[in-house]
Order: C-alpha cells, then structure tokens, then sequence
C-alpha cells in the first residue's frame, strides 16, 4: 500500500472518530474545524492538506479540440482540396450541390467568384452553367501537384489498354457499376513555368449523362523517382484529420464512401495523392433550352413552314455550266435572340427557360445544277454546313461541281455563332469576358430553329415557287432530304439531324466531336491564343485551361457527343434517330483526328476495314454495311504534335482540305447518301499521296 493511500485511510478514520455517532457517545456534539480546500485531485483548487471539503471544489472549462489541420488555404466560393486554383480539381465535386428536384438530385453552382476575372473585367456567374444538374460528360478531368510527376510509364495516346491494368497510376471509374474505364495520360504542354501543370486523365468518348465517376492518381514519382505528396487537404480527407474548413467536412462523408469503392476496385487508400468525384448532366438538363426551342418552333412553323422570299435569282452561277440557277432567299423563322447582331443574349422568362421574341427573316441560299434542267429531273435535297467562320452561300455556291456531278440540290444557311456574320468579332470580345460565350452558344442554337425553318419551309410551303421550275418539272425533290457538313458543319451536324426529323442521314466531313479536347489542338486557336492570353485578357494558362474546360458545359446543348450516344433509336421525342458517315483525313491539324475517334466511340460505330487507321476499341467492318461508321484516309502529311498544341499554320490547311478533290473520298459519301451503304471505294487502302 503506497503512502497517499495509507493517509486517505487515516483522514477517514479521524474523520469518523470526530463526527456524531462514531464513538458511541452521542451526547458530545462538536463541530469539527472545517479546512478550505478541495480533495478532488482534478479541480483547479486541489488540496492535498484538507481534511473537510467545502464542496467549493472549481474546475477549468476543458479547453476544446482543435482541427488536425489548419488548411493554408481557404474559401467559401472555391474547392479546398486543391490549394493551387479556386477550381481545381476539375471537375471539382465542390460545386455540385444537392437538390431533390432535378433528375440527377444535384445542380451546379459556380459562383462568380469562383470564376477568374479577366483583366478588363469581373466575372460574374455563368446562368448557363448553373441551370444544370451536372457536369459535361464531355468533360475534361485534370489537376495538379507540387512537382509535375514523371508520366513517362503511363497509357498514352498510343497505350491506352495500359490504363486498364492493375497497378496503373491513374484511375477514372463508374461509381455506380464499379468499372475502370480505359483513358490516357498527358500534361499540359501549355503550362506557364510561374504555374502549376495539369495532369489530365483523357477519356475516350462521351462519358455517360447521368452517371457518378471518380478519378484517382497514385504511387507517382517525380523526375527523380521520388514520392509525390498529396494536397494538405487531400491528406486529411485520406488519412482521416479534422480540418478547419467547412466545406471539406461537407464533402467528407462523399469522399469516404469514394475511397471505399475504390478500395473495392483494388486502389489502396495510402496510396492515394489525388482522388475526386463528379456528377454528370442528365441529358434533359442538357438540351432543356434546346429542346424547349424546337419544340416551340415546330409549333409556330407547322408542317410546312411559314414562307419565304425569293431576294435574287441568277442563271448559270459562276457561268461554267455546272449551276442551272442560284436562288437566295430569306425565310420566315422563330426567333429567341434579342439581336440579330452578336454579341446579343437570348431572351428567358422566369424561370430561365428560352422566350419566343418574334419571327424575322434568315437568308439562306439554293443551288440547282445544269444536269437536272438538261436531262428534266429532279435532285434531292441536301442540306449543307460551312465550315468555321464560312456562311452558307458561300458553302452553297461553292458546291457546284459536286452538285452537276451528283444531281443534287444544295441548300444551306449560317451556322449563326461562327460564322461570317460578325461572330468573328463577337469572339474576340469574348477572349476578354468568357462570360460572353454563353452568347455565342445561344446563337448556336438559334442556328438549328434557322436550319429547321429552312428545310420546313423549302419542304412544305415553298417546295414548289417557280424557281423550282423548268419546262413544266420541279428540279427539287424534298422527298428525301440528307445533309453534308464539312469541318465545323461536321462538327454540328449529329445537332441538326437529331433535332430535325426530316433529316435523318448525313456525312460529316473532317468532323469530330467534343469541342474542349480538341480546340487547343487546332491551328484555329492559335489565332485567338495571343488575344486570349493579353493582360487585358487572362494572362494566366491555368485561368485559361479551367475556363475552355469549363465550357464545355455551354457547348453540351449543340455538340455532336451529346447526341452520338442515341443516333440509333433516339431518345423520348427529345432526340430524333439518324445515320451518319464520318469521313475523315489522319494528321489534320484544324481538326484533330482524336476528335473523330472520340465521335466513333461515343456513337459505337464500326470502322471500314480498308481505314488508314483503326482506333482503339472501336470494331472493324469489311463493309459493304449499313447505318453509321468512320473511315479514315491518310495522304501521308505531316505528323500533328503530341499533347494539348497547336500544328504550324504552314499546314493548317493541308491534310483539311485534301479529300475534297478526292475521288474515293466523295464517291463513298455521295454514294452513302443515295444508298445507305458504306462501301470500301479505296480498293482496299484508304490511302493516297497527299500535297504539301
């Protein structure tokens, strides 16, 4: 027995002896002398001395935990796990708010403060953005460390089965089926030595809508083989630690069960450096604005459209006996943009959904050529889509000698947004307030009402104006109408054929979609780069990165990836099922042939065998076969660099524009367009000698 204890007992003893009753002698009533103090050893006042406690014993408030970690970085607009940008990682799980009345049961919020602010101007929220219940499954999927990590082991381009393999660094998986999804990795070639570098993780189609993805990096070394840490954030979520951020705790609960899917997958928790979720739009969300125009114009148009004047007429265009008559005219049409000249909102209601305005009329321009007035014939229909910065009389009245050739009827109008009519300079003006895209892509969807009313109103009300005529026969045959779109019309046209019933087969020529993975690949943004990224702009490569990647979000309502996943039988009335053929040339450097092996796989579609190339996961036919495909013609021109870079411009329009006068390249997509059927017309190697 120690000697506290032995004193305890004899306190207690003295204390029994000297209260009433202990000695038997109950007639002696003595107070006992009372000592200040307290014998409870955890209080403040402590006395070891005290032989009778007051009970004024005082105890100190317990002084309160503190978080594990202090984070060195926070804020309530942007994503605490990354420190190195507001919206890193990206697609950053931050911004996805709950919401029970939206299919996916999220919405986004990006706040305006979230946003970089340029050098001219604040940003302000983006209303397109947070009108949606997810992100883009067309997204990009990047983030950044302290030290760029060696890739040098990773699935490339050219390696993506790599990815799929056990111990693999990076991981991109559907968190509601469990399935690693095959992808690659790059860096940013673009990155600015004062910055941070992305690492991407590339997918290689549209992701699912609606679905729930988690991105996971791991065991990555840096140049000298050494361990790279992840964020101060990430650790703590990974690890277990308390932090002082309110929105980490938030996402706490979100992120344990990701790391225990991930665990299921055979991804080690400690491993982990990077790991993150998203959400992606349901299909819905995206084409709500879409839909509701359409569907408000079909009403308005009717079966057979409103009408149209004829403005000029002019026999033997070009006067080289290929065009019997070049008709332009304009077209009554629905119209939900304030202005006809950008940049100019749309018009919403309350609730943010588009407002009919008023109608107007839009040009648009017919070619007849000389072989259907000889041999007293009509041509089908087909509808034409220019390319990038073009118009559609220019498309159309460029097209003559495929028209004679083919005896067809061309017809087209502006893909309003990048045309000729003043979005050059709407654009530029942009580069300084990204905000102003949001315009743009509303005046893309304007331009499909437009090509809707043209075909509706040259379909029904004005199929048989006199300028059809000649010697008693209509020249024009609407009874089938196809469509032909090269470059940016390529790029459109799934957009056009799904939400226009009449149009249910179309080539799309030197096309490709997802249009963040393969701008800064295109020659094109080279022209806007050095206005992009002035001082007055965003001088900053990151800012720069996170916001086209972030708008891919406003692209979604009229991009090809949108609609390639249900061209096969359509989707609730809101998606119209068409056929397509892509057509496109290897090492083109305005648009990229990744962009072409992101449609194949998105829309499923098979591969002719006799392709220069053959992507990876996507089947091969011999053909002759019908419905969709791609084929792919190489004239041997100079490579496109690796990664996120532009080409140079000296063969900017090599590779583009070589099928044109190619006969196997026509042939096999005019002979699509009249049959159904995608036939091998390259003798078995779809390769040519190329000039450059």
């Amino acid at each position: 027995m120690n000697e506290r204890a032995r004193s305890r007992i004899a306190i207690l003893l003295v204390t029994c002896m000297l209260l009433s009753g202990c000695t038997g002698e109950r007639d002696v009533e003595e107070e006992p002398e009372e000592i200040s103090g307290c014998m409870d050893e955890t209080a403040e006042n402590y006395n070891p001395d005290a032989t009778v406690s007051d009970r004024s014993c005082v105890y100190a408030e317990p002084e309160p935990e503190g978080p594990d970690v202090n984070l060195d970085s926070k804020s309530e607009f942007c994503d605490d796990v990354n420190p190195h940008h507001c919206m890193l990682p990206f697609p950053a799980p931050a911004f996805l708010m709950q919401d029970d009345t939206t299919s996916t049961g999220y919405r986004l919020e990006i706040s305006g403060e979230a946003i970089p602010d340029s050098g001219s101007v604040e940003s302000g929220a983006f209303h397109m953005l947070n009108r949606l219940d997810g992100y883009s499954p067309s997204t990009q999927i990047f983030t950044t460390f302290d030290v760029v990590p060696d890739i040098s082991g990773l699935a490339g381009q050219n390696s993506i089965g790599d990815s799929l393999g056990e111990n693999h660094e990076t991981v991109l998986i559907n968190l509601e089926t469990g399935e690693k999804l095959p992808h690659w990795v790059e860096l940013d070639q673009r990155s600015q030595e004062d910055e941070h570098t992305f690492v991407y993780v590339r997918t290689l189609g549209g992701l699912n809508h609606d679905t729930s993805y988690g991105v996971a990096y791991r065991n990555l070394v840096d140049a000298d083989g050494n361990s790279i840490e992840g964020s101060q954030a990430f650790v703590a979520l990974r690890d277990g630690l308390s932090t002082d951020s309110e929105q980490i705790e938030g996402q706490r609960g979100q992120y344990e069960s990701l790391f225990e899917t991930l665990r299921e997958a055979g991804v080690d928790r400690p491993n982990l450096q990077a790991a993150w979720f998203f959400h992606t739009a349901s299909t819905t969300s995206i084409l709500q604005d879409m839909v509701a125009m359409r569907d408000d114009a079909e009403q308005r148009l009717g079966d057979d459209g409103v009408g149209c004047n004829i403005t000029e007429v002019i026999e033997n265009y070009g006067e080289d006996n290929t065009t019997y008559r070049l008709i332009r005219a304009t077209v009554t049409t629905p119209q939900y943009m304030e202005s006809d000249f950008p940049p100019s909102a749309m018009r919403r209601d309350s609730s943010g959904a588009p407002e009919f305005i008023e109608f107007r009329e839009v040009v648009a321009t017919i070619l007849i050529p000389q072989i259907l007035a000889d041999e007293g014939r009509s041509g089908l229909l087909t509808v034409l889509g220019h390319g990038f910065m073009g118009s559609g009389d220019g498309m159309v009245a460029g097209s003559s000698n495929q028209a004679n050739m083919t005896g067809r009827v061309m017809i087209g109008t502006d893909w309003k947004g990048w045309s000729h009519d003043n979005d050059y300079d709407a654009l530029t003006y942009a580069l300084i307030n990204v905000e102003y895209f949001q315009h743009q892509q509303e005046r893309h969807m304007q331009s499909i009402i437009n090509n809707l009313a043209m075909i509706r109103t040259f379909s029904g009300v004005c199929s048989d104006i006199p300028e059809f005529q000649h010697e008693g026969v209509n020249l024009v045959d609407v009874s089938d109408i196809d469509y032909y779109g090269v470059s940016f019309g390529g790029l459109r046209g799934p957009a056009l054929m799904a939400m226009v019933p009449e149009v249910d087969r179309g080539v799309l020529w030197v096309g490709g979609s997802s249009f963040t993975h393969q701008i800064e690949r295109s020659t094109h943004y080279t022209n806007f780069d050095v206005l992009f990224s002035e001082v007055i702009a965003y001088p900053s490569r990151n800012d720069r990165g996170l916001m086209i990647a972030a708008m891919q979000s406003l692209w979604d309502s009229t991009d090809a990836e949108t609609f390639l996943p249900f061209h096969s039988e359509g989707l609730e009335g809101m998606v119209h099922p068409f056929e397509m053929l892509y057509i496109t040339s290897m090492n083109d450097f305005q648009v990229t042939t990744l962009s072409c092996d992101r449609a194949a796989r998105t829309a499923g579609l098979s591969n002719l065998e006799a392709s220069a190339w053959h992507p990876w996961g996507v089947d091969l036919d011999s053909g002759p076969f019908s419905g969709s495909g791609v084929v792919y013609f190489d004239g041997g021109f100079p490579s496109v660099p690796g990664g996120n870079l532009a080409g140079s411009m000296e063969y900017h329009s090599q590779a583009h524009g070589a099928l044109g006068g190619l006969p196997e390249a026509y042939n096999m997509a005019f002979g699509y367009l009249d049959s159904g059927l995608i036939s091998d017309t390259c003798d078995g190697s779809c390769t040519f000698e190329g000039s450059w």
